[in-house]
């Protein structure tokens, strides 16, 4: 379990990395796109350009997110409860909530499959929409996979 945690980890750092790369190409996009709308042409596609960018910002952070617990949690009912009750609770929220995000990644995927094979692409650029599926069902994926360590963790306390 320690090694899947790190494992789960490092990548998502990673991948918040890469987030934080594409949030700066998306700033630099349109900084470039509002300089040139001033002085000559917009870039062509800047729109869809920063959705897709937007969308792979949002993916890839979320599981960074989740493995520093920086999600809002309400925890005005559970704060008094005893460890182990607590410990019961976390880890059935947290096998719904992995499952749901395995359920969310195969469907995305799913989805991702089927553009693939429609062919379908974003009217002004033609950028095909299929990879950025594919990447936010990734980063989907690996919340899923955050959440299946805190099931772990859960169990480790439910134990003690």
């Amino acid at each position: 379990m320690g090694s899947f945690e790190r494992i789960v980890y490092r990548f998502s750092r990673w991948l918040n990395t890469v987030s934080g790369v594409a949030l700066v190409a998306m700033m630099g996009l349109v900084f470039v796109n509002v300089l040139l709308r001033a002085v000559w042409y917009p870039i062509l596609g800047t729109y869809e350009f920063t959705g897709f960018l937007a969308s792979v910002t949002i993916a890839l952070a979320v599981a960074h997110c989740a493995a520093n617990m920086g999600h809002v949690a309400i925890t005005i009912f559970t704060d008094n409860l005893p460890d182990r009750l607590r410990a019961v609770l976390d880890f059935i929220v947290s096998v719904l909530s992995s499952c749901l995000y395995f359920v969310l990644f195969w469907q995305c995927s799913k989805y991702a499959i089927n553009m693939y094979h429609t062919g379908e692409v974003a009217p002004t650029t033609e950028t095909p929409f299929y990879p950025f599926i594919f990447i936010v069902g990734f980063g989907i994926l690996m919340l899923a996979l955050v959440l299946l360590n805190d099931v772990f963790k859960s169990i480790v306390r439910m134990v003690k």
